[in-house]
């Protein structure tokens, strides 16, 4: 298996070897039956942007929900004002969660969840998949204070600490996976997903598993530490 990176120059990995039997199913976006949001307790607009006279804004939070609808992680993505992140943040941790399914069993799923905040209410909604951020970080640098930086936007690339090899199926075939993900300011690689068709795919899963693991330097941009999204590609060969 030859891993390219894009546009990362890492080295070229050969990984040989099964997916142990224990491996726990891919956690991916937007799964089947969907991460199921039930809004606990009411979301009021922020009293401290009314007192600045701020009368709309937006928050963008990933969020991760295991197989038994626990939230086990959450990384805010974008925001027009830090305020609304926050308040989007705390509503998540109090709210409950309906696992994701895919073909009639509970999985462990990853979806975007954007809060639109308007004096008079606020709409929260999920978003497409990790993998169609790269598309859309234009659009939020233009409209949001915070957003996720292009790794061609970073001082240099952040070189890897700690990088685990993906361990090849049982039954090796020639398979692409692209693995999207986070690279938090402290280096830290958060919320990694594939394309949502590849839900039970063990190439996909053997990925995911080993990008969780991956380590960096913080990335920079002009000095300062800053979350950087990216993408990875695994090329898996027949032995």
């Amino acid at each position: 298996m030859n891993m390219r990176a894009l546009p990362v120059l890492w080295v070229l990995i050969l990984v040989v070897g099964q997916i142990p039997s224990s491996a726990a199913p891919l956690p991916v976006p937007d799964a089947e039956a969907g991460i199921a949001i039930h809004q606990t307790s009411v979301l009021a607009y922020p009293p401290r942007m009314l007192y600045e006279a701020i009368y709309s804004g937006e928050a963008r939070v990933v969020i991760s929900v295991d197989a038994d609808g626990d939230l086990t992680d959450c990384l805010v993505t974008g925001y027009t004002h830090k305020v609304f992140a926050e308040a989007a943040v705390d509503a998540l941790k109090r709210w409950r969660f309906e696992p994701a399914r895919a073909r009639g069993t509970a999985r462990a799923a990853r979806t975007e969840v954007q809060f639109v905040f308007r004096e008079r209410g606020v709409i929260v909604q999920s978003l497409p998949g990790a993998m169609e951020q790269r598309m859309i970080l234009g659009e939020l640098r233009e409209r949001y204070s915070f957003s996720p930086c292009k790794l061609g936007e970073l001082d240099r690339i952040p070189n890897p600490v700690q990088v685990v090899q993906p361990v090849a199926p049982r039954t090796s075939r020639a398979r692409v996976v692209t693995v999207a993900f986070y690279i938090d300011t402290e280096g830290r690689v958060r919320m990694p997903a594939v394309e949502r068709d590849a839900a039970d795919d063990e190439y996909a899963a053997a990925a995911v598993a080993a990008v969780e693991q991956w380590r960096f330097e913080p990335p920079m941009r002009k000095g300062e530490p800053v979350l950087v999204y990216a993408e990875q590609e695994f090329k898996f060969q027949p032995k």
